[in-house]
């Protein structure tokens, strides 16, 4: 499986509590941050002597988490109470970290706050109500594991080998992990360290891609050959989807553009295209993971497919840049029709839709 991971900001610091909120940001969304090393990343810097089996059964899968259970659903941060209705929670909150799980918008109109508690949720309850203005909607809710805990064991993890996010889910009250290629033995350490209650996973291996020249186009293939359909390429409109090939384990598709710059002649033998990567890439240059291109020449067309080893890891998404990629042709362009090979049915290469 290859993958991407995103990486989440912080939404707001809240008064009192500012330092916890920009540490662990306590947003409603699955928040991931590298942490600083820490004591288990020394560890498992030391290779392993024998190979072990993965224990990512050992630990949840962050999205077979639950959120914690309350009146009030995570809310966005858009329709939310005044800050110092945070402020006050926060405070208090800090008065008694030791069972504090911190604090969420919750999805009512105008906002609501639910606070997490390990202990008595109804003495919290009682005391929240006393400090907050009447009629604040609010909720208290019990958790596990308490903000200050989650925070110890997030610094504790540090970077391990393959890490590529760490930080605290609050809504579900765990430290959640994102690695990319874990060794057995980071997987191992985890294990036999981490209490698996307090911690979950996103584990993405990637796929070697196929050796030799790229063979995606489909031609004299029994059947319809698999097809997905993709809207990330804009290849054709920006508001339809793409009857693609769906390409091999291990490659992903690019978008290819007429260069506005070099249009095709009829007495072209060198076509000039433009290819961009898809997706969050972090605004990478693709170089040696651009695939392709394939060519097939026949009397009244020219098939061309272009693939990428898809970015696995965690990234940013500023707008990926072209590469001018050169089509050598066996023969002049003429009168034949320039198409996608991989759009089924083939459709003419065009111009990106905002020239």
């Amino acid at each position: 499986m290859a993958g991407r991971l995103r990486l989440r900001a912080c939404a707001r610091a809240l008064g009192a509590v500012a330092v916890l909120a920009a540490a662990a940001c306590g947003s409603t969304s699955r928040p991931e941050q590298v942490s600083t090393a820490g004591p288990l990343a020394e560890e498992s810097a030391q290779p392993s002597p024998a190979t072990v089996a993965p224990t990512i059964d050992a630990f949840a899968a962050c999205d077979d988490i639950p959120d914690v259970e309350s009146m009030f659903g995570p809310g966005p941060a858009y329709d939310s109470l005044p800050s110092s209705i945070f402020d006050t929670v926060g405070e208090y909150g800090a008065k008694h970290s030791d069972e504090f799980g911190f604090m969420w918008n919750g999805a009512a109109p105008g906002g609501a706050i639910v606070a997490a508690f390990t202990g008595n949720i109804e003495a919290h309850r009682q005391a929240l109500e006393a400090l907050l203005p009447p009629d604040t909607p609010f909720d208290v809710v019990k958790v596990d594991h308490s903000h200050a805990a989650l925070l110890d064991l997030q610094a504790s993890i540090g970077r391990l080998q393959g890490i590529q996010g760490i930080g605290i889910w609050t809504v579900r009250n765990r430290v959640s992990l994102d690695f990319v290629d874990p060794t057995d033995a980071t997987l191992e350490l985890l294990a036999e360290t981490v209490p698996a209650d307090m911690i979950c996973l996103e584990v993405i291996y990637s796929v070697e891609p196929p050796s030799g020249p790229l063979d995606i186009i489909p031609l004299n293939a029994a059947g319809d050959p698999p097809t997905d359909c993709w809207w990330g390429g804009n290849d054709l409109s920006s508001t339809r989807c793409e009857n693609r090939v769906v390409p091999p384990p291990g490659l992903g598709h690019v978008a290819v553009h007429l260069d506005p710059a070099a249009l095709p002649d009829p007495a072209d033998t060198r076509i000039q295209l433009l290819v961009t990567e898809a997706g969050c890439t972090s605004g990478r240059e693709m170089g040696d993971a651009l695939r392709g291109p394939q060519i097939i020449e026949t009397d009244h067309e020219v098939l061309v497919a272009f693939a990428v080893v898809p970015y696995v890891g965690a990234a940013n998404c500023p707008d990926n840049p072209d590469v001018h990629a050169t089509v050598e042709l066996a023969r002049p362009l003429g009168d034949r029709a320039l198409l996608h090979g991989v759009l089924v049915p083939p459709e003419p290469i065009q111009l990106r839709p905002d020239h």
